[in-house]
């Protein structure tokens, strides 16, 4: 994922260009900031739609910022940090998110990981039983997931989510980068 950040369209064309031509047909995605100046990220999302990276984060975004990207094709994230935000955005018809507990680097809120993974799976669990697609739902547990204990304990609190459809996966950031899988492969 780049960080698209403050930079100005055509340096965002530049290095989305530069990008999709060095990871070729594997995966990738732009963050950005949903709070960023109206003009700028305007800019950028000229540039994003114009080259379609298959996935988009964007931190303190919105639901209608996701969806905007949603209807170009690009798979959207938007980063949670509050049950009670996971809960509006929801109503609002988002449905891919990243949980960031405070542990996790970049943009975070208050709660640890495992308490916030916690309270929005019962977030989620309330949503899926009043009629929201458990199979439509797509979360990211991020922040202090750093081992096969850490990874286990994330899948173990949405596990009766992703019993019902829900997909789960985990961000793993810094520690991923030195595990043997990810040197071995190139990854």
């Amino acid at each position: 994922f780049l960080a698209l950040a403050l930079l100005k369209g055509p340096d965002v064309r530049r290095l989305l260009d530069q990008t999709k031509l060095s990871v070729g047909g594997r995966s990738w995605g732009v963050g950005i900031l949903g709070f960023a100046p109206s003009e700028l990220r305007a800019e950028q999302l000229t540039e994003v739609k114009a080259v379609r990276p298959p996935f988009a984060i964007i931190a303190g975004g919105r639901p209608d910022q996701a969806a905007e990207l949603e209807r170009e094709g690009i798979t959207t994230y938007l980063h949670i940090p509050s049950p009670g935000l996971l809960e509006q955005f929801l109503k609002a018809g988002a449905r891919h998110f990243i949980l960031e507990g405070r542990e996790c680097g970049g943009h975070v809120g208050p709660r640890s990981s495992f308490l916030l993974w916690e309270q929005a799976c019962g977030v989620l669990e309330k949503a899926i039983s009043s009629g929201i697609d458990a199979d439509s739902i797509h979360l990211v547990s991020a922040g202090g997931i750093h081992d096969a204990r850490s990874a286990a304990a994330a899948a173990a609190l949405a596990g009766d989510l992703t019993a019902r459809g829900l997909k789960l996966g985990i961000l793993m950031g810094t520690a991923y980068l030195f595990t043997q899988e990810a040197v071995a492969c190139g990854a």
